[in-house]
């Protein structure tokens, strides 16, 4: 039976998952840009998705700003999900995956106002950035810049803020099965396997010409 990627973060917010390494620097030598990286588990013998986030340098707290975020996924992967505030709920989501001809990637911006199948977020929007963008026999790799990830307002009319200068909650999921119909990006999705959390630090991927390298990255 296929269930959302969005049942399945539930559990990233209840808890009982396993804790993930802290954040390392990563300097990618395709894209020049400097990120902030941490592993999703989902094998005890170390396999696992690989999350990192690039920011600008010059960002104030309490405002938007874009950011870049990359996702190494091995090949076993079916989908991977990410949840920019460490939950299901009220915050920015995003899943990945390979199309049915193993060549294109799907993202995914979802929102939901509570533990329910999410819709899509216009809220989020990704720009997929052919540098960085690979696969090889083991793994694939997405990197796009998002607008939307890092401010975003509640149901109560408050606006919500990812610090640049400090660590923010952020939370993952997997499964080795893919979506139901993989070349679309309203899929949807097995029930999840594994799930993770952590304190992604943004403060370790502030990028001082973010703007010019984002730029031609699009171009």
């Amino acid at each position: 039976m296929f269930w959302t990627l969005w049942i399945g973060l539930i559990a990233a917010l209840l808890g009982n998952a396993p804790a993930a390494m802290a954040s390392t620097i990563y300097r990618d030598p395709d894209t020049g840009l400097t990120f902030s990286q941490n592993v999703g588990l989902y094998k005890s013998d170390g396999r696992g998705v690989t999350f990192r986030i690039a920011v600008p340098d010059a960002v104030d707290s309490y405002a938007p700003y874009d950011v870049v975020i990359q996702i190494v996924v091995p090949t076993e992967v079916g989908w991977a999900g990410f949840a920019w505030n460490g939950g299901m709920a009220k915050n920015p989501l995003l899943a990945v995956w390979r199309a049915s001809n193993n060549q294109d990637v799907i993202l995914s911006s979802r929102w939901s106002n509570s533990h329910v199948s999410p819709t899509p977020y216009a809220g989020s929007q990704y720009t997929v950035f052919k540098t960085g963008t690979k696969s090889n026999s083991t793994h694939w790799q997405v990197t796009a810049k998002c607008t939307g990830c890092t401010s975003w307002q509640n149901t109560e009319g408050g606006n919500r803020y990812l610090q640049p200068k400090a660590q923010n909650r952020v939370a993952f999921a997997y499964s080795p099965l893919r979506p139901s119909n993989p070349n679309s990006n309203t899929s949807n999705f097995p029930v999840h396997d594994v799930h993770a959390y952590w304190n992604h630090e943004f403060a370790l991927a502030s990028n001082a010409n973010f703007a010019a390298v984002v730029q031609k990255l699009q171009s």
